[in-house]
């Protein structure tokens, strides 16, 4: 590839990244921008700071509980659109074709100003329908991937935290060993890890965590047979500090 071919791709994929980020970015188009994350350390660094903005949008506003005209309204114009588009045909609903540039490829994409936008956003709505009322501030911590994982560059975890109770949030986490699953365990003190009652094999997505994360200092996942284990049989492969 020529520097100004790499040039072109290179912002193309940065342009893509806050798209990918945001898990809004076509398939066929995530496998190049993946490729060019393993070289290009300057895109990780600016995925890694638009991933810190994605995962902290849950917090971005306190959880209330919606009126319950505003749930009937809200659900009578999703009836609505529905009929719409059954009315209209298949494809009313399709994406037009993706808009190209001479000379390269080019994403039509949000990137760092979009994540921020869509951060707002969330701050104005300020609820969400059949949350608690008057629930605690959700945080989140950024929990680490130990060496040997085997982790991609676009492997992120974070431990989103909400009074007592926890979510696990994963985004390209290495699928686990043949016939094992993710299990999570929590740690209080010096004591040994006990069961958090989660288990996993899904690479992206929220794993919630039954156990009560109250006085627990260290949240782990480590990798055990498919029937979970009472004692951790391997070294943990992500590792978040509540505290």
């Amino acid at each position: 590839m020529s520097g100004t071919d790499f040039d072109t791709h290179h912002r193309d994929c940065a342009d893509a990244l806050g798209a990918y980020a945001l898990h809004a970015l076509p398939e066929e188009e995530v496998h190049d921008v993946e490729l060019h994350l393993r070289s290009c350390e300057r895109c990780r660094e600016d995925l890694a700071g638009l991933s810190l903005v994605v995962e902290a949008l849950p917090a971005a506003a306190p959880p209330l509980t919606a009126p319950p005209m505003l749930e009937q309204r809200l659900m009578s114009v999703v009836s609505s659109e529905a009929q719409l588009l059954r009315a209209a045909g298949g494809d009313a609903d399709r994406v037009p074709a993706k808009p190209r540039r001479r000379g390269g490829r080019r994403w039509a994409r949000p990137a760092l100003a979009a994540v921020a936008a869509t951060a707002a956003a969330a701050a104005v709505v300020g609820f969400v329908i059949g949350g608690a009322p008057g629930g605690s501030s959700t945080r989140t911590v950024q929990a680490h991937l130990l060496p040997g994982s085997a982790e991609s560059a676009s492997t992120r975890v974070a431990l989103r935290i909400h009074g007592k109770r926890g979510t696990l949030v994963v985004h390209d986490l290495p699928a686990p060993p043949t016939h094992r699953i993710y299990q999570v365990w929590v740690q209080r003190n010096a004591s040994s890890p006990v069961p958090a009652g989660a288990r996993f094999a899904l690479r992206s997505g929220a794993i919630e965590i039954p156990h009560s994360l109250a006085g627990v200092d260290v949240v782990m996942v480590t990798d055990e047979p498919v029937d979970g284990s009472a004692t951790p049989t391997r070294s943990p492969i992500v590792i978040a500090r509540p505290a």
